[in-house]
């Protein structure tokens, strides 16, 4: 081999940047420079691997220009990170590489960093080179698995990402040091077709990946991040919500760190990045404990043929400390893909770069277990319906169909409430007053999946604002919430119309409101000559007070992303 089918790997000190070095040795295709600034370890790596070593600090350009000269590498992989912290020239060293003519990647999941990357793609290819970044767990492999779960989804509502590494996969100062400096930090995610403000580790979830190993990942706890991923999908999947989490596999630990990020929210303290090396130590005193299983997992759900939801998921379970590979894999990749002449000049994110199929050999060799699982989302109303639910009108249809939020607008009559128990009733639930010409906006969110599917539908009635949370019940009958009142509706289907009385309620979900006490709700929605939906809903006390009456027409607005 020549000089120039030489790879440099910095950050071989630390652990990606170890295994990848290793990778690339065993591989065979490269020579290898590892380089880094922990002597020690290098020096552990040159005589097991009888490679080169190189002591660098991506800090020091002199000493940086020195190695590029002396190395004359083919690829340079930056493994070295905190990527969030890079200073205020983060692309100084990839500059440097690429003006050095050698081949640039990086393992960068840092969004910002990430995003900004193709300010050197004229660079780049001026000198005929590639510079991708976040060639990593995201954006890479995330993206490659989104690739192949969106396929032929005519609209995708929503992509959700998230890692649950295992206990005892080892810790790295760079990445504790990310995680902490994410902490109760703003950031904005697009939900809904919105930008909207969220917080690291906010909105904790659970993660059960279904691929049966010797220590499944079920019960894990996952919250959200900031990643590249947030800040490309929408635009490179036109999807209408997109969000990432990571979690901790012990859930103290997990909880630990969801209360300390108030005290960010509070600005009680700036930033927990400080701490990186102290909690490095700290959390290394429970590496017995937990297991050595890591996972991840890409959900992709959207509108499929004939208007069906699908929700799509691609799985991954990384058993007996693998978990810490996964990362390496895309760099590895891709040093194929240039050795072949099979990539782009120029510089840009990992977006679509891999393939699965490229991955699934090395995911294999490594004895990491990949599924993809689909299942068909069913409303609330399509599951309470069934049959019937197809010979209603396309718009009522589709206003029954939302998958993630719709939002709906147009006008309606309202007449006020009657008697002391109607106007009693109306106020306790907000329901609209009197009013003609009235401006509408109903917002209808869909969350969960399967058997925990429910709606929130917000309806303005020109400021005033009354919600309700639709679900089906345990025998399979739609209920309405509306404040503590539930009610079971009698969904069904005449000449075209949906009609949904009252059939019982309860009070603080337990409490059974007796039969005399049963408010009437005569209601039904079908289309205008215009082919819009209207409804027309009149609910009254069992006294036969008028609590609300209101009917008019909504048509569907388009968020855009």
């Amino acid at each position: 081999m020549t000089d120039r089918q030489t790879v440099l790997v910095l950050g071989a000190s630390g652990l990606f940047g170890e295994l990848l070095a290793r990778r690339i040795v065993r591989e065979g295709i490269y020579t290898l420079v590892a380089a880094g600034r922990g002597i020690g370890a290098l020096q552990v790596l040159k005589d097991q691997l009888g490679c080169q070593i190189e002591l660098m600090d991506r800090e020091d350009p002199t000493a940086c220009a020195l190695a590029l000269e002396r190395h004359l590498p083919f690829a340079v992989v930056d493994c070295s990170g905190p990527f969030q912290y890079y200073g205020q020239d983060p692309y100084r060293f990839a500059r440097q590489v690429l003006e050095s003519n050698s081949h640039y990647f990086d393992i960068a999941d840092a969004s910002a960093f990430v995003g900004g990357f193709k300010e050197l793609d004229q660079t780049a290819k001026a000198y005929g080179l590639v510079a991708i970044t976040g060639a990593s767990a995201t954006p890479a492999i995330s993206s490659a698995a989104a690739d192949v779960l969106s396929a032929d989804i005519q609209r995708i509502d929503s992509i959700e990402s998230a890692i649950i590494p295992g206990n005892k996969a080892r810790r790295t100062f760079s990445v504790m040091k990310a995680i902490l400096g994410q902490l109760g930090q703003p950031f904005e995610i697009t939900r809904y077709g919105a930008k909207e403000t969220v917080y690291g580790w906010d909105e904790t979830r659970q993660i059960d990946l279904s691929i049966p190993t010797h220590a499944p990942v079920t019960n894990r706890l996952a919250s959200l991040v900031h990643t590249p991923d947030i800040d490309l999908f929408p635009r490179r999947y036109l999807a209408s919500t997109v969000t990432a989490s990571a979690g901790l596999e012990l859930k103290t630990f997990h909880r630990a760190l969801q209360l300390s990020r108030w005290l960010v929210r509070w600005r009680v303290v700036p930033t927990f990045a400080p701490l990186a090396a102290v909690m490095r130590w700290v959390a290394s005193g429970f590496l017995r404990i937990g297991s050595d299983t890591g996972g991840m997992q890409v959900v992709v759900t959207g509108s499929g043929d004939e208007g069906t939801i699908v929700r799509r998921s691609w799985e991954l379970v990384a058993n007996n400390g693998r978990g810490p590979e996964i990362p390496t894999l895309p760099v590895s990749v891709l040093l194929d893909k240039l050795q072949d002449q099979t990539v782009e000049p120029g510089a840009r994110p990992a977006l679509g770069e891999v393939t699965l199929d490229d991955l699934q050999s090395r995911f294999s060799a490594l004895k990491v277990q990949t599924a993809i699982t689909e299942a068909l989302e069913t409303p609330v109303f399509r599951t309470v319906l069934g049959e019937q639910f197809d010979s209603l009108p396309v718009a009522v249809q589709s206003l029954h169909n939302t998958v993630g939020r719709a939002v709906y607008e147009g006008a309606a009559e309202s007449h006020g409430p009657t008697g002391f128990s109607g106007r009693l009733a109306a106020w306790l639930f907000r329901f609209p007053p009197k009013g003609k010409g009235v401006p509408v906006k109903v917002t209808i969110t869909s969350k969960g999946c399967g058997n925990t599917k429910s709606e929130t539908w917000q309806r303005d009635f020109n400021g005033v604002i009354f919600k309700s949370h639709l679900s089906v019940d345990a025998e399979g009958f739609a209920q309405e919430r509306f404040g503590f009142m539930t009610a079971r509706l009698g969904l069904h289907v005449v000449d075209n119309q949906l009609h949904f009385p009252v059939l019982k309620a309860k009070i603080f979900g337990c409490l059974p409101v007796p039969a005399l006490l049963l408010p009437t709700s005569i209601a039904h929605e079908t289309i205008d000559s215009q082919g819009r939906f209207v409804f027309d809903v009149l609910i009254k006390t069992p006294f036969g007070a008028r609590i609300a009456h209101y009917r008019g027409w909504l048509i569907r607005c388009s968020p855009a992303v």
